[in-house]
């Protein structure tokens, strides 16, 4: 279950990669949709961006769209799964997804089928945390292996979390779109402690393991997750860890021209 005061604990970490994202936009878009727009930090960021702009704001938590209310009470929120066909939005001068593509396992399908929801020479812009290359993501699988040494609670997990390389991105838009660019920035986040390195993958990539766990087999599962990821992620001469994260973002227009499927 999806935590928007927990999600937003961190909430200048998580929008400074919409902020870079937004910034690369280098176009007037009037109007604009956020897909998998969470707690609305991702759409804060478009709005400082295009003051101007009407924004729908589209995602699946109902928590954090109330959030997101709170924060920009002038956007459009709508409450709907975005794997799902957002063709009735209409049509919108740029598509932005920050954070979201990551949870689905078709992701070219999204990336080929959202092109019906952008204009002629419209811009899809995308943020993508390359998690699974992150030292944290294999904590959490090792530690998760050794809790559960029968296999009872995760055997029949499913991965909740799809990355790609740099290359099967652009490949996968330069399908669909054209003037496709791609770049990754590797965001070096100074934490407090070790434990704040697990509060802050709680809120999103441990949903999966701790949906699955009463009280008190989360208490010792969590328990356990920080004295693995402190062994790894060392304090500082000034006591802080350094938590680098890092993603990809890639944008495309959409545009008749060019060797388009």
């Amino acid at each position: 279950m999806w935590n928007a005061k927990l999600y937003d604990k961190f909430s200048r970490e998580r929008i400074q990669p919409s902020i870079d994202l937004a910034n690369r936009i280098d176009k007037v878009c009037e109007r604009i949709l956020d897909v998998g727009c969470g707690s609305g930090m991702s759409t804060l960021a478009l709005r400082n961006r295009f003051p101007e702009a009407e924004i729908v704001g589209v995602d699946l938590s109902a928590s954090m769209l109330e959030n997101a209310k709170k924060i920009l009470p002038d956007v459009k929120w709508i409450q709907r799964d975005c794997s799902k066909s957002l063709e009735d939005l209409g049509q919108f001068d740029l598509v932005f997804s920050n954070a979201f593509l990551q949870w689905l396992s078709d992701q070219e399908n999204f990336i080929k089928n959202i092109r019906k929801c952008i204009k002629e020479n419209g811009i899809l812009a995308l943020q993508i945390p390359n998690f699974e290359t992150m030292m944290i993501a294999d904590i959490i699988k090792n530690v998760a292996k050794e809790f559960d040494t029968n296999g009872d609670i995760f055997s029949t997990m499913h991965d909740n979390c799809y990355n790609h390389s740099l290359t099967t991105y652009y490949n996968m838009m330069s399908k669909y779109y054209s003037n496709v660019e791609v770049w990754q920035t590797n965001y070096i986040h100074q934490m407090d402690s070790s434990d704040a390195v697990v509060e802050f993958v709680k809120s999103t990539a441990l949903i999966p393991y701790l949906e699955r766990l009463s009280e008190s087999h989360e208490k010792d599962f969590l328990a356990q997750l920080k004295r693995r990821t402190a062994e790894y992620y060392k304090p500082c001469e000034n006591g802080k860890v350094l938590f680098p994260f890092e993603r990809i973002f890639v944008h495309g227009l959409n545009s008749t021209n060019g060797n388009l499927v």
